[in-house]
């Protein structure tokens, strides 16, 4: 009969752990897993949930780049809203309930105000009121001495025969326009939900004071206003760009091809409006590298609409001090909405009950 001793325990605990990695099989704690089921389960429920989000990225970026090989890049925004409610469906794997009720919660709504908006959009160039051209016109002669911007920009930069690699920066520029503000705001509602419920609001009220404005003062473009010999000859260059890579279902969009397109649709210039609206959005919590971003996105995007004969500057100066008044009123608003609500939760305060000091006990008759 064997006798185990305290120090024959200890050096085969000792020489159990030298690894690192606790007892060794046959160990009577490890038999029973009381310790480390938990902790196996929940790894692999872990590893799991990964593999499924990782498969369901690959699948979405497979899917993607065949819709764009044979269908086109997606730009309307329909399609758009589409692969993003699907890229949400793939950030949310590890939690679909989440998905499901942010999408009754907090996309369906903003998917019916912008189809809304699309529709009244192409309707407004059923017009009211003859489309104007001239005070932007004026305007631009008169800050670049005589000739607009966008016929000096295309005469020194501008080849359709021979097309540069800054005309092709243009045209991606332009075309983010589509989806910038839709990324922004799907990779918030993933990462920080409240800035979320501040910038769709913010975005949507800017979106429906521009086709306010399109209603009762439709605008040409440049392209256009040259198109009718009221200006030099210039050239709309974002179709003629989607006809040279291919693509020329986009490039019939921008040729006038399209229900729900308002070629009059130009001031304010929402294309730079948006920009700038994102840019103050972020600004105050950003890094030094992303202000650089913003105010680069606000400064190209300006440059491209001029460039490629889309926008006047008018246009463009009027789109900032819109999403400027957009910024400062909507911020104030949503500030008070946000108080509001919070003192409905929290309820009214009370005031503490006052302190008064105690009663004097009598003293008893006769005392001294």
């Amino acid at each position: 009969m064997s006798v185990i001793t305290p120090q024959g325990d200890e050096a085969r605990a000792d020489d159990a752990d030298e690894d690192g990695c606790g007892p060794r099989p046959g160990n009577f704690g490890e038999e029973q897993g009381l310790p480390d089921a938990p902790l196996s389960r929940g790894r692999r429920a872990a590893r799991f949930l990964t593999q499924r989000k990782v498969i369901a990225w690959g699948i979405f970026g497979l899917a993607l780049i065949i819709y764009s090989i044979f269908l086109g890049i997606p730009y309307a925004t329909d399609d758009l809203l589409i692969w993003i409610t699907a890229a949400l469906f793939c950030a949310c794997m590890s939690d679909l309930s989440r998905w499901r009720q942010g999408l009754i919660r907090d996309w369906l709504p903003l998917y019916a105000v912008l189809a809304v908006y699309s529709l009244l959009r192409g309707y407004a160039g059923h017009l009211l009121f003859s489309a104007h051209w001239s005070p932007q016109l004026r305007f631009d002669e008169w800050i670049a001495l005589g000739i607009a911007p966008t016929v000096r920009l295309q005469r020194a930069f501008f080849n359709p025969a021979n097309l540069h690699v800054w005309d092709y920066a243009a045209w991606f520029t332009y075309m983010s326009h589509f989806f910038t503000s839709f990324i922004i705001a799907a990779v918030l509602w993933v990462r920080d939900h409240d800035r979320f419920r501040r910038f769709v609001p913010l975005f949507v009220g800017l979106t429906f004071a521009g086709y306010i404005t399109y209603v009762f003062y439709p605008a040409m473009p440049p392209w256009m206003v040259s198109a009718n010999a009221f200006m030099e000859p210039s050239a709309r260059i974002i179709p003629i760009i989607w006809n040279h890579v291919g693509i020329h279902g986009a490039a019939a969009v921008f040729e006038g091809n399209s229900t729900f397109d308002n070629d009059v649709a130009a001031v304010p210039s929402l294309h730079t409006a948006y920009p700038l609206l994102i840019c103050l959005f972020f600004w105050g919590k950003a890094k030094p590298w992303l202000r650089v971003v913003l105010a680069t996105y606000v400064v190209a995007m300006a440059a491209t609409l001029v460039y490629t004969g889309e926008h006047f500057v008018f246009d463009i100066v009027l789109g900032w001090g819109y999403a400027i008044v957009t910024f400062i009123v909507g911020s104030k608003i949503l500030d008070w909405w946000s108080a509001r609500h919070h003192s409905k939760v929290s309820g009214p305060k009370r005031s503490p009950a006052p302190l008064t000091p105690p009663l004097e006990s009598p003293e008893p008759v006769g005392s001294p």
